[in-house]
């Protein structure tokens, strides 16, 4: 086999570059209208299913797919808010940690409804049972297993 991409492997994967980023901007553009970025209420889902409601800051930026700088302005945003306060790791000065706050918990109450009919009108009406099913287990593959937050793996 070539190192070249035939013209259908370039394709399949321009589209799934389009499907994944469609998606992922039709939601965020919902979320808009409650004043949040996808990224922001990635953010305090996974707090809010993590032990204690609290996350190291690293930990939460894997599981929001973004940069651990990122992820430091998206707590300080919200923090400002009220919605998530940080605390120092007492175990190492040099980490910190995210806490959702009743007001965080709260918004995210309020935000579920709205945040689950985008992702089904976005991405889950799209699909067919069958491809749902495929679709699930290429994306296990793709990320090599890996589920939940912390446990993201980096590919070769």
């Amino acid at each position: 086999m070539s190192d070249s991409l035939s013209t259908e492997e370039h394709a399949l994967f321009d589209a799934f570059v389009s499907a994944a980023v469609t998606v992922q901007r039709g939601v965020g553009g919902d979320l808009q209208e409650l004043n949040r970025t996808l990224s922001e209420y990635l953010t305090m889902r996974h707090l809010s299913e993590a032990p204690a409601g609290r996350l190291r800051i690293g930990e939460l930026a894997t599981a929001a797919f973004v940069s651990i700088s990122r992820m430091s302005r998206i707590v300080e945003k919200l923090e400002h808010e009220g919605l998530v306060e940080r605390e120092t790791d007492v175990n190492d000065r040099r980490a910190s940690f995210a806490v959702l706050t009743e007001a965080g918990r709260r918004w995210l109450r309020e935000a579920r409804n709205p945040y689950e009919a985008s992702v089904r009108r976005h991405f889950l009406r799209l699909l067919d049972p069958g491809g749902a099913s495929s679709l699930a287990a290429t994306a296990h593959q793709l990320t090599g297993g890996a589920t939940g937050v912390g446990s993201a793996r980096r590919r070769p």
